[in-house]
C-alpha cells in the first residue's frame, strides 16, 4: 500500500524548483547584458555621438529665438497693436469728355451777371428860394401902427377898466384900435409868422415873431389869409384886413386887437408905437 501523505510535499518541492530555475535564467540574462554593455564602453574608438550619426546637426543660427532664449519679462509687457495698413482710395473714374457748348458738370454753375442798372432820372428840384431875413425889433426903435384910428380900449394891467362887452371892470393885456371894416392891417415891424388861428377873444389872428424876444399878435382880422406860417414879413407889409369883431369884442365895433409881449410878458403896445399914430 502506497503512502499518500508524501504527495503534497513532493508537489510543493516540484513547484519551488521550477520558480528557482526561472529566476536563475532571468538573472543570468541580466548579468550577461551588463557585461556586454560595460565591454562596449571599454572598447577604443567608442563615442557617445555614434548613436547620433543619423541626427542632422542644427546650428545656433537655426534655433528658433523663443527656444534659444526665453524672455521672462515679455509676459508682463503690453502687446503693441499693429498699425493698420494705409488705405488707398480707389482711383476716381475719369468722366467722359464734355461736348463743346455744354456746361461742365464738375464745375459750379456760373453766376449770371446782373444787368446794368440804369440810374433813375433825377426829378427836377424846385429852385430854392433865397433866404429872406428881417431886422429884429429893438426897444429903442418904434413899431408902425397896424391901422390908424382911435383907442377903443386901452392897455391896463395895474388897474381895472370898464369892458362894455362884458359890462364889467377888468384888467386888459392888449390895445384895441378902432378901424373901418375891410381896412388893411400891416405888420408893425419885420418878423416871421409863428401862428395863424382863431379864438373867441381875438377872432382871427396872426402871430409874428419880431426878434429879440418881441412877439406881436394881430387880432380881429377877416377870414382871408394873406400870409402863411413861416413867412418872413417886413415892417408895413400887409398881413390881413379888419374883420367882424369876435364875441368878446362885439360891443367895440370894428377894431384891431394888438397884443405885444417881451419874453412872454405883456407890454403896453402904446409905448412902442410911433408918435404919428396918435
Amino acid at each position: 500500500m502506497k503512502n499518500t501523505t508524501s504527495e503534497p510535499e513532493d508537489s510543493i518541492f516540484k513547484k519551488k524548483g521550477f520558480f528557482i530555475a526561472l529566476y536563475s535564467c532571468l538573472g543570468a540574462v541580466a548579468v550577461l547584458a551588463l557585461v556586454i554593455t560595460f565591454t562596449n564602453f571599454g572598447q577604443p574608438g567608442y563615442q557617445a555621438d555614434d548613436y547620433q550619426e543619423d541626427a542632422a546637426y542644427v546650428g545656433a543660427d537655426q534655433v528658433q529665438p523663443h527656444m534659444a532664449q526665453v524672455d521672462e519679462e515679455a509676459w508682463f509687457r503690453p502687446r503693441q497693436t499693429p498699425e493698420p495698413p494705409p488705405v488707398t482710395p480707389p482711383p476716381r473714374p475719369t468722366p467722359p469728355p464734355v461736348p463743346p457748348g455744354l456746361p461742365d458738370p464738375e464745375l459750379p454753375e456760373p453766376t449770371p451777371e446782373p444787368p446794368p442798372t440804369t440810374p433813375a432820372p433825377q426829378a427836377e428840384q424846385p429852385p430854392v428860394a433865397p433866404t429872406v431875413s428881417f431886422t429884429p425889433f429893438d426897444e429903442s426903435s418904434q413899431m408902425m401902427w397896424p391901422v390908424y384910428g382911435d383907442i377903443a380900449m386901452r392897455f391896463s394891467m395895474d388897474a381895472l377898466i370898464y369892458d362894455p362887452t362884458l359890462d364889467q371892470f377888468r384888467t386888459n393885456d392888449d390895445l384895441r384900435i378902432s378901424a373901418e371894416g375891410g381896412a388893411h392891417v400891416q405888420s408893425g415891424a419885420g418878423g416871421r409868422v409863428l401862428a395863424i388861428g382863431r379864438n373867441v377873444v381875438r377872432g382871427n389872428y396872426v402871430k409874428i415873431d419880431h426878434g429879440n424876444g418881441w412877439v406881436a399878435t394881430y387880432g380881429q382880422l377877416g377870414d382871408n389869409k394873406l400870409v402863411q406860417i413861416g413867412d418872413v414879413v417886413q415892417a408895413g407889409q400887409l398881413i390881413g384886413i379888419v374883420g367882424s369883431p369876435s364875441l368878446f369884442g362885439s360891443m367895440l365895433g370894428y377894431h384891431v386887437n394888438l397884443r405885444v409881449t417881451r419874453d412872454d410878458v405883456a407890454v403896453n403896445p402904446y409905448t412902442l408905437l410911433a408918435a404919428q399914430g396918435n
